[in-house]
This record gives structure tokens, sequence and C-alpha cells, in this order.
């Protein structure tokens, strides 16, 4: 057994080495995490707007789009990736003049599909629930407030940690990102079908 994990550990170190896996997945962490964010901060909005909201419906609602995010999200992933993953893995196979089908470049590349969108799925899901945690504890109005601080905070902080990945200036990073959240909140006010219905 400890030797089958010992197998499977180095075939993961190898498969990541091949496909650099940790970047793309990187990648699809971020924009997933941005989408799932925004747009549970855009429903909330939208909702408070209206104004006949409960914190049953915004968690429902919430949540819904949370999981059509990460499903979508998901599955647009691994249909990208599927084709990427497959063209990189042909241009390998002929610079190397080799057929890879069922063998490691082939099993390292198919991997990588499958875990960037795996992370491209779950991203999402877990940065709508960053907003939506707030209306299972607290009164509407507070719980409003809690979750649009806690959606900017937690984009700044992912901003913030790209910047010090990248090497970048964190704090400027972390307001990139800050700002993409204060602009969606403006436009969705601005621009919300609830000042015309």
């Amino acid at each position: 057994m400890r030797e089958k994990i010992r197998k499977y550990r180095e075939d993961l170190k190898l498969y990541s080495e091949m496909t650099d896996i940790t970047s793309v997945s990187r990648r699809y962490f971020v924009i997933g995490f941005f989408d799932g964010v925004l747009t549970v901060l855009g429903l909330i909005i939208g909702a408070h707007m209206v104004g006949e909201i409960s914190s049953r419906l915004i968690i429902s609602a919430g949540v819904a789009a949370a999981l059509a995010l990460g499903i979508s999200s998901s599955w647009g992933a691994f249909e990208a990736e599927r084709i990427e993953q497959k063209i990189i893995k042909d241009e390998k196979d002929k610079a190397l003049l080799v057929n890879s089908r069922e063998c490691t470049i082939d099993r390292a590349h198919r991997f990588a599909a499958y875990v960037s969108s795996l992370v491209h799925g779950i991203a999402p899901i877990i940065a709508a629930m960053i907003p939506i945690a707030p209306y299972v504890f607290l009164p509407l109005d507070e719980a409003f407030v809690a979750s649009v601080c806690l959606g900017f905070f937690s984009l700044f902080v992912v901003g913030a940690v790209m910047g010090k990945i990248a090497r970048f200036n964190v704090i400027l990073s972390g307001l990139r990102m800050l700002l993409a959240g204060v602009l969606t909140a403006v436009i969705v006010t601005l621009l919300s079908p609830s000042h015309f219905i």
C-alpha cells in the first residue's frame, strides 16, 4: 500500500512537471474565484434593490447560482483544456517522433485536463459561499453589509496572494481585484432593472 502511494505521488509530480498543471490550475482558480464572488455579489445587490427579499431567498438563489456557475465553469474548462492538452501532446509526439497514446505523456495531459477543470469548477462555488455566509447568521441589513465587505475583502486577498506569487506589489495587486468588485457593485446598482420596473 505504501509503495502504491509513493508511486502515485511520483506520477503526480511527473504529470505536473510535464504539463505545468500548477500554473494552469492557479489561473483557473483565480478566474473561477473571481466569477463566483462577483456573480453572487451581483445577485445579492440586485435582490436588495428590489426590496422584497429574505435570507432564505438569498441563500437559495446564491447556492443555486454558485452550483450552476461551478458546473458551467468545470464543463467549459474541461472542453477547452481537453483540446489544448491534446494539441500540446501532439506537438510533443511530433518533436519526439513517437505516438504517445496510452503512455505517460498521454496520461499526463489527460490528468491536466481533469485537474484544471475540477479546480475551475470548485473555485466559484467556494468563492460564492463567502458572500452568502452572513445570511445564515445575521439579520438581512447586517448580512448585506457583511456580505459586501467579505466579498470585497476576499477579492483583495486573492489579488494580493497572486501579486505575491508574481512578485508584484502585493497591495496594488489586491486593490486591482478589489476595484473589479467595486465596479461590479456600481454597475449592478446603476443598471438594475429595479429602477424601471
